[in-house]
């Protein structure tokens, strides 16, 4: 009787753990991942993170009080958080190679394609769906205005719409190009931001025969130049594709996740794992302690019980000039007009004033005279010099009379004093 009753609450407490994941032990060998970062309400900061257990499994049922989190080494207070049953925005955008030998990755996107959102709906998630078809170029993309669906039965319509054509295994296909076109989609700030590349081909690059001018946007079709586009819209890229050194480091740099197409695995078996690795994100928002748009990269620590991980993020300036030189040209002009025109205005200003100068003194001359005794300019109408005293019109200082400075009478030259008021000369 007791073994019956120790064995019915045994099976009652496994069903317990199987509805309500937070109460399970947490595992050993945990990975936390900073997957992205959202600075669309700056300086509030907004953190994807992902915990996963040893086997690559998500950690559900975390709370906030399980989160520590630091920037540049300063612990911050979190103000708001989102995980598994809140709502959490994401956009994903499937970008699919749809040559004919895709022809098994198509019918399983179309058999799994309602479960991976449902998934996604049942996590909490407040999910968009967009497509990217793609071969030797793109050949679609849905929507035609770059929205996207947040409609299931929509998104496998498109699905079910794709028709094989062109390509074949391990010819270079417009990848590159593909997931450049997914970057300019119509994601929304408060969204995390995924696309999924699904292709068996690897991809054409700017220099590759035959069409070795291949280019997206009248720009060369390179690594350097997806990896731009997709960092700049803060795109995480989870790639299923043959193994190259492009397709892994797309997902390395992105914080996404490379999945080998050639494994083996069961391709449908991905697209679940992806779901449930999208579907548990947490989201961790706080305040920067250094809300300056001085544009640094801070970093950014988040602990989970004695597991922790890294990212950082780029704060740009509040004018990001960077994004066109001539605007930054323009936006400089004024300050260098205050730095230059002064010393313009004093260049200028000194020849006119020595100009005018000269013109007062030649006025002056051509107007008066100058006294004959000391040279100091006169009026035409002086009858002594102001400052020696003497008739100004006396060429001799001998002959010279003199004015008395206190009554202006004439005195004697070698007089004392003078005969009219008695001033001491």
């Amino acid at each position: 009787m007791l073994k019956s009753i120790a064995l019915i609450a045994l099976i009652l407490f496994s069903l317990t753990l199987h509805d309500f994941p937070d109460l399970r032990p947490r595992a050993t060998g945990e990975i936390v991942k900073v997957t992205q970062t959202d600075m669309a309400n700056y300086p509030e900061v907004s953190l994807y993170v992902s915990v996963t257990d040893s086997s690559g499994q998500p950690v559900a049922g975390l709370t906030q009080s399980d989160f520590k989190v630091t920037e540049d080494g300063v612990p911050v207070t979190l103000t708001g958080f989102a995980g598994i049953g809140n709502t959490r925005a994401v956009d994903i955008v499937f970008v699919f190679d749809t040559t004919t030998s895709m022809g098994e990755e198509v019918d399983g996107m179309q058999r799994t394609s309602l479960a991976f959102a449902e998934k996604l709906q049942r996590s909490g998630n407040e999910y968009r769906l967009g497509l990217v078809d793609f071969g030797d170029v793109i050949n679609r993309v849905e929507l035609p205005d770059n929205q996207l669906t947040a409609e299931a039965q929509q998104f496998k319509g498109w699905i079910n719409a794709i028709r094989l054509a062109g390509g074949g295994y391990e010819i270079p296909e417009f990848s590159l190009g593909a997931l450049q076109r997914s970057a300019q989609m119509a994601f929304r700030d408060n969204a995390m931001k995924i696309v999924i590349l699904i292709t068996d081909a690897p991809p054409h690059h700017y220099g590759d025969a035959p069409d070795a001018e291949v280019s997206f946007n009248d720009q060369r079709l390179t690594l350097d130049s997806t990896l731009e586009a997709l960092q700049a819209a803060n795109i995480t890229a989870y790639i299923i594709a043959p193994a190259h050194s492009d397709y892994s480091q797309i997902a390395r740099e992105t914080n996404g996740q490379w999945f080998d197409i050639h494994s083996g695995a069961d391709f449908t078996g991905i697209i679940d794992q992806i779901g449930g690795l999208i579907a548990t994100h947490y989201r961790l928002t706080y305040r920067s302690p250094r809300p300056t748009y001085d544009g640094t990269r801070r970093g950014i620590l988040v602990e989970t019980g004695s597991h922790s991980g890294s990212g950082t993020y780029l704060e740009s300036h509040l004018l990001v000039v960077q994004s066109s030189p001539l605007i930054g040209l323009l936006c400089l002009l004024p300050l260098l007009g205050l730095l230059v025109l002064p010393v313009g205005l004093r260049q200028r200003a000194a020849p006119r004033a020595q100009t005018s100068s000269s013109e007062k003194e030649r006025a002056r001359s051509a107007a008066g005279f100058n006294c004959l005794a000391c040279g100091t300019p006169l009026r035409p109408d002086a009858k002594f010099c102001p400052r020696c005293g003497r008739s100004p019109r006396s060429e001799s200082g001998q002959s010279a009379s003199l004015l008395c400075p206190q009554c202006k009478h004439p005195v004697r030259p070698q007089a004392r004093f003078c005969g009219h008021c008695g001033w001491k000369l």
